[in-house]
Parts: structure tokens; C-alpha cells; sequence
């Protein structure tokens, strides 16, 4: 197992992957609303997206041929076949879980926005650090899309109210 960590740094207005020894492997970094963003690590420079009303989903490289996509209704993998994700919430966090064969991701995000994001590697994970950091950017703006519905229910219930 491979203990990782997404810390945010405001400096850079990214999240830094670092591993257990403190070495940065990675970057993440996104607009506001969490429907765009690049991640930069050993695979280079790649675009990430995520798209939906409730933001399930989350493709690495071009929206219409993703390299990468992780999807509750079919992920796309390279080199692992069969790959399926999933995401689950409660009070305190999100996590994501990628599994094949012999091969889990699991990410985590506070769900209230303070402390860093953890991930276990567990197996042999090809492109790893490009799979970690879409999943974290996945989660992310998964986060931010539940943040965005309950403001918004919160305003309907309230009439507006705080305007």
C-alpha cells in the first residue's frame, strides 16, 4: 500500500501530491466551479473535467476521447479492464474508490472542506499519479456541486433570505 496526500497550497491555488516521504509527485489545480481543471505529474501535463448536475463523473484528456474517465455507470481505464468506481459520502467525508483485479484507489476528501485529501494505492496501478489525481479532482467537484445544491435549497426554503 502506498499512503499519499493532496494538501492545498494557496500560493500556487493548487492541491500538491506528495508521498509518504514528503516527496511532490503531482499537482492538481481547477477554476472555481470545479468543471475544469490540469493536472501535472510523470504522465505531463493533462486537462481533467467533470460535468453533470451532480457531478458523478470525471475524464482525463480530451472530453470526447478521455484517456482516463471514472464513472459509477462505466470507468475507462488503461490497464486495468474492468475498472469500477464509486463514490460514497457521509458527515464528515467523500471517498472514491477505484477497484479491478487485484487493484484499489481509494481517495478521500473532508466533506467540509478543511485538512488534506488521503489516497491508498494498492497494487500495481499503471499511470497511478494521472488516476489519483482525477480522482481527487472528481471528488472535489463533487464536493463543490453538493455544496452548490444545499445553498440552493437552503435559498428556496428561506425565500432568499441573507440577500
Amino acid at each position: 500500500m502506498t499512503a499519499l496526500t493532496l494538501s492545498r497550497d494557496n500560493a500556487r491555488g493548487a492541491y500538491i501530491l506528495t508521498g509518504p516521504d514528503g516527496t511532490v509527485l503531482g499537482s492538481l489545480a481547477a477554476d472555481r466551479r470545479f468543471r475544469h481543471g490540469e493536472t501535472v505529474s510523470a504522465a505531463g501535463s493533462v486537462a481533467v473535467h467533470s460535468g453533470g448536475l451532480r457531478r458523478r463523473s470525471a475524464c482525463a484528456g480530451d472530453e470526447d476521447a478521455p484517456v482516463l474517465r471514472l464513472d459509477p455507470d462505466g470507468s475507462v481505464v488503461p490497464g486495468l479492464p474492468g475498472a469500477r468506481w464509486d463514490v460514497t459520502r457521509d458527515r464528515t467525508r467523500f471517498t472514491g474508490t477505484l477497484s479491478a483485479a487485484g487493484v484499489s484507489v481509494v481517495v478521500t476528501v473532508p466533506a467540509g472542506g478543511n485538512g488534506p485529501l488521503e489516497a491508498d494505492v494498492r497494487g500495481d496501478v499503471p499511470g497511478w499519479d494521472l488516476v489519483v489525481l482525477t480522482a481527487a479532482f472528481a471528488l472535489l467537484a463533487r464536493r463543490r456541486a453538493d455544496t452548490m445544491l444545499t445553498a440552493a435549497l437552503v435559498s428556496v426554503a428561506t425565500g432568499g433570505a441573507g440577500r
